[in-house]
């Protein structure tokens, strides 16, 4: 979905061979095709409300607030928990197994809006084999803002081993106890007998990703404020 471009490279298939010669650095230039990036969906596509439309193509979605459209890969609207029509501004995604946001481009149009501001955070938790903790502990990260890579273009931030490991001090019986009364029999058996904590197949990972998008009408006082919430899957 990125294209580049690199310019003069077919008029140099031209010239005979003992004529090449290296082209400087500064003569490439390189363009980003935003219509494939965002091309908003055909209206008839549109579903939900007048407020937050939500559409996927192939492993992209847009998501419509306004008129705005934001685009991130591999996430799926989480149709159990999103109300678009009485809760516009809070939106709930499935992460697609095996995929992560971190390092993706992160698009925005904004039309008669302003240039976007956007923070990313993210949340970890307990996870038995596949099966992550989501009611119990959790760490969450302070809010980080992505610089704009170009205009209204981001790029989601990496997280460090260290920090994707960060987590409440919690001692073992604490965590074996809540397992014991919340979680099934068969992840309390994998539990029972580890003799510190964290220990496979006890893990901390990132569970959640948290998306915050702030924009001003540019002929209008109304404000954008929009929170993405975006389940991982450790299925494999």
């Amino acid at each position: 979905m990125k294209t580049i471009f690199l310019m003069a490279a077919a008029s140099l298939m031209l010239l005979p061979a003992c004529q090449h010669t290296a082209i400087p650095e500064k003569e490439k230039t390189v363009q980003i095709d935003t219509m494939q990036l965002i091309a908003p969906p055909a209206p008839s596509e549109q579903v939900a409300s007048n407020e937050v439309s939500v559409v996927s193509r192939d492993t992209t979605t847009y998501i419509r607030f306004g008129n705005c459209y934001f685009s991130l890969d591999w996430i799926k609207p989480d149709a159990g928990r999103n109300d678009f029509e009485r809760h516009p501004d809070s939106l709930f995604f499935l992460l697609a197994p095996s995929h992560s946001i971190e390092g993706q481009m992160l698009a925005v149009t904004t039309g008669e809006t302003q240039r976007i501001q956007v923070s990313q955070r993210y949340e970890t938790s307990v996870v038995i084999g596949d099966e992550p903790l989501r009611d119990w502990k959790h760490y969450r990260s302070p809010w980080e803002s992505l610089p704009a890579e170009a205009s209204n273009f981001f790029i989601c931030k990496k997280y460090r081993t260290d920090e994707s490991s960060r987590f409440p001090s919690v001692s073992l019986s604490l965590f074996q106890r809540y397992v014991r009364q919340h979680a099934s029999p068969s992840a309390y058996a994998r539990v029972a007998r580890l003799t510190h904590f964290p220990q496979p197949p006890a893990r901390i990972a990132i569970s959640r990703y948290y998306i915050r998008l702030n924009g001003l009408q540019r002929h209008m006082s109304d404000e954008i404020n929009k929170l993405l919430v975006i389940d991982v899957s450790f299925k494999k």
